[in-house]
């Protein structure tokens, strides 16, 4: 599938279904969308002054720009994701799919706008991006397995998050995470694992951050196991990570393990 042009959703703030997308491609096989540089523009700024995430703790009564559900053996190539009412692209319950080349444009204001998040899938490759928002640039939840995130270009935004992680019962382990080759600028937080406390036991294991160049990073590693953003939290920690961290910071190299 070619796209050419530019998709522009309405400014009005109106209530969505929890974690409803504005464009949704579900449920297909062996599919390619060659974007040739479109953009899906979310006209987002009314919307990020409406957010009452903070007082409420809940952010999902707006809608996700893009969202990739249940695809198999795919391509997204080449697509721009601006000014998004809440996170910019979703990918859930995918197998074999590449994201390729692909741009987030918001400014820091914009509440609760991931630029791409990845939950639930097996062998996902986001290759080649360049992320600008008010959030995390990528954000990981349970139950990925086997992904890739390489040539990143991430800030402004809050970095490079695994996670959050424990905030619901019964979430899937996430195993094979690989972090290469990207760049952090001008950002909170640089790469960071976030559970939070009091959460069902849980395990993040086989997780490699490689060849990461940081500049102008307030947190450059964090991990966190007391992720609290809106004080609406348990006491206490359970969850259990594993994790091996090679991290590149301005020429010179951390290497930790724990």
């Amino acid at each position: 599938m070619d796209m050419h042009g530019n998709l522009k959703a309405p400014a009005t703030v109106t209530v969505a279904k929890q974690h409803s997308g504005w464009v949704n491609f579900d449920n297909v096989a062996d599919f390619t969308l060659n974007g040739n540089g479109a953009i899906f523009d979310g006209s987002g700024s009314a919307a990020w002054k409406a957010n009452d995430c903070a007082k409420t703790g809940k952010c999902n009564n707006l809608p996700i720009n893009v969202r990739f559900t249940g695809l198999t053996n795919s391509k997204i190539i080449g697509i721009t994701s601006t000014n998004s009412k809440l996170f910019h692209m979703n990918v859930l319950n995918c197998k074999n799919i590449t994201l390729q080349d692909i741009g987030i444009d918001a400014p820091p204001e914009s509440l609760n706008t991931d630029g791409i998040h990845i939950g639930r899938s097996n062998g996902v490759n986001l290759i080649g991006a360049k992320i600008k928002t008010g959030d995390d640039c990528v954000s990981i939840g349970d139950g990925t397995e086997n992904l890739v995130v390489e040539g990143v270009e991430c800030g402004p935004g809050h970095g490079i998050s695994l996670g959050s992680l424990g905030r619901y019962p019964n979430e899937q382990p996430v195993k094979g995470l690989i972090v290469r080759k990207c760049t952090i600028k001008n950002t909170d937080n640089g790469v960071r694992i976030k559970t939070w406390p009091g959460s069902p036991p849980g395990v993040a294991s086989n997780i490699l951050f490689e060849d990461i160049t940081m500049d102008n990073v307030t947190t450059p590693i964090l991990i966190d196991q007391e992720y609290c953003p809106y004080g609406h939290c348990k006491a206490g920690v359970y969850n259990r990570i594993k994790a091996f961290l090679y991290i590149k910071l301005k020429r010179r190299l951390i290497f930790m393990r724990f």
